[in-house]
């Protein structure tokens, strides 16, 4: 018989095992420690109590993982991981583990749903379609290595404000639906920064990036999250240019890559691809449900 309990069920070594064998034969497939599991469900925000997991008898075989963050009044939720073990698959456990996971929600006056999936997994997307998701969004990973052009004169037009990332949450600075792993609250918080244009006090455009290198090394590389123009106008497109070269550091010979970036953000991918930034094998879409 299947039935339905919340993750806080399994100890974490069993909602491990789960989570790796869930993803077997993945487009790509899930590979992490114990360690590095439990990590994840820290640093993403996943909560146990809002997981769901699916068993026959007592025999765990599914999981949908969930993590839910509270943003100017509303909740908003995070599909981090869906998996079904490979024996349970092609039975429409899919269909009913989501419908679960989607009514944990709406028990606990979440508003928005969200996840993303790879663009190749056409029948994980169709999935959540068929639960009342919507595709609202194709995420980009872009990727560039070694010194870029640098143009000096964007200098003098703007100031550059440099401030860690999770002191722009609820600032306004950021849109707040976007992708869970790139807003400010969830992106990593060592080395996350906010790179800032400024003009007599007012923003005009600004990044969220994280660096990689640890004390006293060499940069290793830099990931950019997000972008945000803030005025429309030659001016707030300059301010742009400004924060992606400074916050990506340009000159430096260093590798660059962006992840989740939003189709919405046409500037910005024009701008990288025209400087000498170039597209992955990986894509995703953002997909999002309204609940109430």
């Amino acid at each position: 018989m299947i039935t339905f309990k919340t993750m806080e069920s399994l100890s974490f070594k069993v909602a491990h095992e789960l989570f790796i064998n869930g993803f077997e034969g993945y487009f790509i497939p899930m590979k992490m420690s114990l360690d590095a599991f439990v990590a994840r469900m820290g640093n993403e925000g996943l909560s146990p109590e809002l997981s769901i997991v699916m068993y026959d008898e007592d025999y765990p075989i599914g999981f949908v993982l969930q993590g839910v963050r509270e943003v100017e009044g509303q909740k908003i939720a995070w599909n981090g991981g869906t998996g079904i073990i490979p024996a349970y698959r092609g039975k429409k456990h899919g269909t009913v583990l989501m419908e679960k996971a989607v009514d944990l929600l709406k028990q606990q006056n979440v508003s928005i749903a969200s996840l993303e999936a790879l663009s190749v997994n056409k029948p994980a997307i169709k999935l959540y379609e068929n639960v009342g998701y919507e595709v609202i969004d194709t995420l980009h990973f872009l990727e560039a290595e070694g010194v870029l052009p640098y143009k000096e004169d964007l200098e003098n037009e703007f100031t550059i404000i440099r401030i860690p990332a999770f002191q722009t949450v609820n600032s306004g600075v950021f849109p707040t639906q976007v992708p869970w792993q790139v807003d400010p609250s969830i992106m990593p918080k060592v080395g996350g920064e906010a790179v800032i244009a400024t003009k007599n006090n007012e923003v005009f455009a600004a990044c969220l990036i994280r660096k990689r290198h640890q004390y006293g090394s060499e940069l290793e590389g830099v990931t950019l999250f997000q972008t945000v123009l803030k005025k429309e106008n030659v001016e707030g497109e300059r301010a742009l240019q400004l924060v992606l070269q400074e916050g990506l550091d340009f000159k430096q010979p260093i590798k660059r890559t962006t992840y989740n970036l939003l189709d919405l953000n046409q500037r910005t991918l024009s701008f990288l691809q025209n400087n000498g930034f170039k597209s992955t094998e990986i894509s995703q879409v953002f997909m999002v449900k309204i609940l109430m």
